[in-house]
């Protein structure tokens, strides 16, 4: 399986795409395969529907993968629908990691203008793609004081959110004394117990535009033409002062532009004379303001001493307006800078320790599930296998919704019972498609199939003494129409209830589909998706008050639901008391159901009865029962009765503001489940989904 990263930062301008660049380079020394991928893109070249950060990546290291799957979704489509942005984000991750080694996640560049948004969403990403964060920390600009305040903040968030957290590394140091502040930095760091993976020193050449940049942002003439355009600039400095005070400022650092209005020529021989000595550092060039330039006898005495490396620019504003405008255009990362692209990589490879980061990879654990992640596995779980489904209530407006996006996903195939016209009348004024959906009325569309139906319900039924008038006046009703469909082979999967009652719903169910000859009983689960986790409750919806046989068959049959969505179970008997304890009934019951599910299957690991604070949380574990398997982890929990069970998975589902998928129906011949009444159309998905599972292992 392939490791993960995501590269979060903690505020704007934190070179946190450098930080990704230079990361991917140095992974591709350790690893063969190194993947990329940025989820949200924000910016955009002109005419372009892919980030340019995605693009540019792609560029500097020719990646084969597709620019959709690398950059799958825009920031307008996040703030959109968030169930299919995750679904297309997944997607495209699936195609794009396989055969990697290392996938590198870049998140959003807070460019929105309530950034909150941004970091909730990062969040949810990594926690959902289950890949550990790593911060990019800015540092250009801040005390260590403040570096460090930041990161501890961001961090805290972060892992507040429910995601797993690798370290931090700091960018754009700007120190006189780095060695003694990097040292600082990560002993304070070390207090709050975050891991600090390096400390990149601030680099002009990195942030600073090149001339041809600023020439071109400033629509400015170009007067003289130096033999370098590509020339970083570094820092900007205004001349307005006497040449003797202009020289004592622009004597320390490479790549100045200078500025200086264009009748100040006294200041313009000054910097060409600086630029010809060998005491003073070389300038990216000259830019003169107010659409002023030197008159032609100063223009013949500049050409007879200019240095042909510094350009000279001419730009109609004045010196404040020119100022202002060169220091918002910042330096862009372009795919053949090669001089700054080796210099991001070289200095990742001196500041940050690339091989720790993917060897702490390996031990960070991130196999959580996630409601998202559930979600969508059910999702492709089911279209993978297609089957067909009838829904009885053909003329619900839920059902319609459902089946239309059940249909245009792709996850399977679709029989909708009723009026056919008024089905095809209600679509088309909800604005919703059909496409691809068998429509059948069964009182006027399928007189064969209602007369073999109709024999087929009367061979079942005879002995209870029902006619084949009785059966042949059943089998109009969509219910048990539905349900014949499944039995006969017609159908894979029955899903009904979003008006019809769990009793009407059910009957039909448990006379004609049965229960398995293994099972004593059908039963139900709900699938709780916590924040980090999806947990089975069962049963909390069919049997009233089952006895110690019955619970324990609850017990086996859930797990065996659980193993097919993928969840490995451990399973819960709960009660009020746990271990040896408690007495009383009810805890008997509890007991000696336990005794008889572990009889049955020795293979399953089966703690009870257990109190619920004991199953779920390790450190209640350690004090009440130590040394089980189940206890502190339990994925699996079989609630003593109806009453329980139903009135915890409402609870945890209102309080704690979790999806609730079900009531999964099992232990029958084949697969047939019962909506809530008051079920989105969401859960109607979902819960057909879910069906067409069941029916691929049936």
């Amino acid at each position: 399986m392939e490791k993960k990263i995501f590269i979060a930062s903690t505020e704007q301008r934190s070179g946190k795409s450098l930080v990704t660049i230079g990361l991917i380079n140095a992974l591709q020394g350790i690893v063969p395969n190194v993947g990329y991928m940025k989820p949200i893109g924000q910016r955009y070249r002109p005419g372009s529907v892919v980030d340019e950060d995605a693009i540019l990546t792609k560029e500097i290291f020719k990646l084969t993968d597709d620019l959709r799957d690398i950059n799958p979704a825009s920031w307008t489509e996040a703030q959109e629908d968030k169930e299919e942005l995750f679904e297309k984000i997944f997607n495209s991750f699936e195609r794009l990691a396989a055969g990697k080694d290392v996938v590198v996640i870049e998140g959003t560049d807070y460019t929105s203008i309530i950034s909150v948004l941004e970091f909730d969403l990062n969040a949810e990403l990594a926690k959902n793609l289950g890949a550990p964060v790593l911060l990019v920390a800015k540092g250009s600009g801040k005390s260590i004081d403040e570096i460090v305040q930041t990161i501890t903040e961001v961090t805290e968030s972060i892992r507040e959110m429910g995601c797993q957290f690798l370290g931090v590394v700091v960018n754009r140091l700007e120190s006189q004394n780095y060695e003694e502040d990097t040292k600082k930095i990560k002993k304070l760091l070390e207090r709050k117990q975050i891991p600090l993976f390096g400390v990149v020193r601030f680099d002009p050449v990195l942030s600073g535009p090149r001339l041809k940049e600023v020439a071109e942002k400033l629509n400015s003439k170009i007067i003289y033409r130096g033999d370098d355009m590509s020339k970083v600039v570094t820092d900007v400095k205004v001349l307005a002062m006497s040449p003797e005070n202009v020289l004592e400022h622009i004597k320390d650092q490479d790549g100045y532009l200078l500025i200086t209005p264009g009748d100040r020529v006294d200041l313009i021989f000054t910097v060409m004379i600086a630029q010809k000595s060998i005491c003073y550092p070389k300038y990216s060039g000259i830019i003169l303001t107010g659409g002023l330039i030197p008159g032609e006898n100063v223009k013949k005495l500049m050409a007879g001493i200019t240095d042909p490396g510094l350009t000279i620019l001419s730009v109609s504003e004045d010196t404040y307006d020119t100022a202002l405008k060169v220091n918002t255009i910042k330096g862009e990362l372009k795919q053949d800078d090669i001089e700054k692209i080796d210099l991001v990589n070289q200095l990742i490879e001196n500041y940050v320790d690339v091989s720790e980061i993917y060897s702490r990879l390996g031990y960070v654990v991130t196999d959580i599930t996630t409601p998202m992640m559930f979600q969508y596995r059910i999702l492709e779980m089911a279209k993978a296998d297609k089957k067909h489904i009838v829904l009885p209530e053909g003329t619900e407006e839920r059902i319609i919704r459902a089946a239309s996006e059940i249909l245009h996903r792709g996850t399977c195939d679709i029989t909708l019972l009723g009026d056919k016209d008024k089905i095809v009348e209600m679509s088309k004024n909800m604005g919703v498609h059909l496409e691809g959906a068998n429509i059948i009325d069964p009182s006027k569309d399928s007189i064969d199939l209602l007369e073999d139906y109709a024999e087929t319900y009367y061979q079942l039924r005879k002995h209870k003494g029902e006619t084949k008038e009785i059966a042949r006046d059943l089998m109009l009703d969509p219910i048990n129409f539905g349900v014949m469909m499944v039995r006969k082979g017609h159908a894979d999967g029955f899903v009904s209830g979003a008006v019809h009652s769990t009793a009407n719903t059910l009957r039909p169910v448990l006379r004609i589909i049965k229960t398995k000859k293994k099972v004593l009983l059908a039963s139900s689960v709900f699938f709780m998706c916590m924040p980090d986790k999806v947990l089975v409750y069962g049963d909390c919806a069919l049997v009233e008050d089952p006895n110690p046989e019955q619970l324990a068959d609850i017990a086996i049959t859930s797990s065996d639901t659980a193993r097919l969505f993928g969840i490995d179970p451990f399973i819960a008997m709960l009660s009020y008391s746990t271990g040896e304890s408690g007495k009383g009934k009810e805890v008997d019951k509890v007991r000696e159901a336990t005794k008889i599910a572990k009889q049955k299957r020795p293979d399953l690991p089966i703690e009870g009865p257990i109190q619920y604070d004991a199953a779920i949380s390790e450190e209640v574990a350690k004090v009440k029962l130590q040394d089980s398997e189940v206890a502190g982890k339990a994925s699996v929990y079989i609630f003593p009765d109806l009453n329980a069970g139903n009135t915890a998975y409402k609870a945890v589902q209102r309080a704690a503001q979790v999806l609730a998928i079900g009531p999964v129906v099992q232990g029958l011949n084949k697969p047939a489940n019962d909506l809530s009444r008051g079920a989105l159309v969401k859960d109607i998905v979902y819960t057909i989904a879910v069906t067409a599972i069941q029916a691929q292992q049936s």
